[in-house]
């Protein structure tokens, strides 16, 4: 185990174990950090599941031996990103459901189920349809980057994201009607 040090203030101080200090950071900094991430707009599920994620990736980087200076800092921007990356996400979804399924008014918002639905659905694909969409919806990335990262042009990315597309909405239309 990799000796960690950190005090209350958040500096340096006695050498402990990164048990010890996830610990101590739990305890010291939870409540915290779960009260700024339901002041983010998280749900109160959300909230804990983004402590546990903020805690999980500083044990990681802890384990390689990245040294953090000020874990209680670190630890609030990581909840902070997490939470951005779940509202990204089901605005991303947002947009996509009604395009897949547009005969479904039902939508008041993307929930869990239906992101399991889609991505399943999404998972069906051929390869390049669903890895241009994923890097485009679930990425966010623009179809110019999707095309760099598959090693295609900007068109042929569009085009298995569009022919991803019209599968989705087929198959779930018929999930729907169904």
């Amino acid at each position: 185990m990799q000796p960690t040090a950190f005090d209350q203030s958040g500096q340096v101080g006695v050498e402990r174990t990164d048990a010890d200090l996830l610990t101590d950071l739990h305890a010291d900094y939870g409540s915290a950090l779960y009260d700024f991430a339901r002041h983010q707009g998280l749900t109160d599920e959300q909230a804990a599941d983004a402590v546990q994620e903020a805690l999980l990736r500083l044990w990681r980087e802890l384990r390689r031996g990245v040294t953090i200076e000020r874990p209680p800092a670190w630890m609030f921007r990581t909840v902070y990103h997490v939470a951005m990356g779940q509202h990204r996400w089901r605005r991303q979804l947002s947009l996509l459901l009604p395009r897949l399924a547009p005969r479904r008014t039902d939508y008041a918002g993307p929930e869990a189920s239906d992101r399991l639905t889609v991505w399943a659905a999404v998972d069906g694909l051929p390869a390049r349809q669903r890895q241009a969409l994923y890097l485009h919806y679930a990425a966010d990335l623009p179809f110019e980057e999707v095309a760099g990262v598959l090693g295609i042009s900007a068109s042929a990315a569009r085009t298995h994201a569009s022919r991803g597309m019209a599968t989705l909405r087929k198959d779930l239309n018929r999930e729907v009607t169904s």
